[in-house]
């Protein structure tokens, strides 16, 4: 009777062995054979942009100054895009954000704003206060740009100031704010 057993109990450990491995190779077979070959090309024409100063916009002694007066006086830079002739068969996306924010927690208020205009015309606008301890904010989402003719060079401008209150705004004066501007384009066809 114990032999019965043992015999019984080595035919099921050998069986579940058995079903274990054609398991395994099956599966390995349906994963190689699901695999699929995409053929096409990777587009490699990028818009041109280039920054009238550096690609960071900075300030190391912030003034308040009235918002009308912010085209004169607020921190400003100012950059282009060009699309060449070579993106005129492709539809292409701009994305415009601020990243690597470094500034002083006492600018994340709703009177430290910043502006973004694009030939003339605002496209983004806000201020930092819900920044937290983010490091990067959106300026312009994700748009796609359709020039009636190629090549077409499309200007922007960020503007970035404090906004006087009337109200007493001495501790911001010598606080520091930096970023980094980056243009993130997509191209598709």
């Amino acid at each position: 009777m114990e032999f019965k057993k043992t015999l019984l109990v080595l035919g099921i450990t050998m069986g579940l062995f058995v079903g274990v491995i054609f398991g395994v190779s099956y599966g390995w077979y349906a994963y190689k054979n699901a695999e699929t070959k995409v053929k096409g090309s990777t587009v490699k024409e990028v818009p041109t942009i280039i920054f009238g100063q550096t690609e960071y916009i900075y300030s190391n002694a912030t003034m308040p100054i009235y918002d009308n007066d912010r085209y004169t006086y607020a921190n400003k830079n100012s950059f282009t895009i060009t699309l060449g002739s070579n993106l005129a068969e492709y539809q292409t996306g701009i994305k415009i954000v601020l990243k690597d924010i470094v500034m002083a927690d006492e600018l994340k208020i709703a009177n430290y704003k910043y502006e973004l205009l694009e030939d003339g015309v605002t496209v983004g606008t806000g201020d930092f206060s819900s920044i937290g301890s983010a490091k990067e904010i959106e300026l312009m989402p994700m748009k796609v740009l359709t020039p009636l003719t190629y090549p077409k060079t499309y200007n922007y401008d960020l503007l970035v100031w404090l906004s006087e209150d009337e109200t007493d705004q001495n501790y911001l004066m010598d606080k520091k704010f930096r970023a980094k501007i980056n243009v993130i384009s997509a191209v598709k066809k």
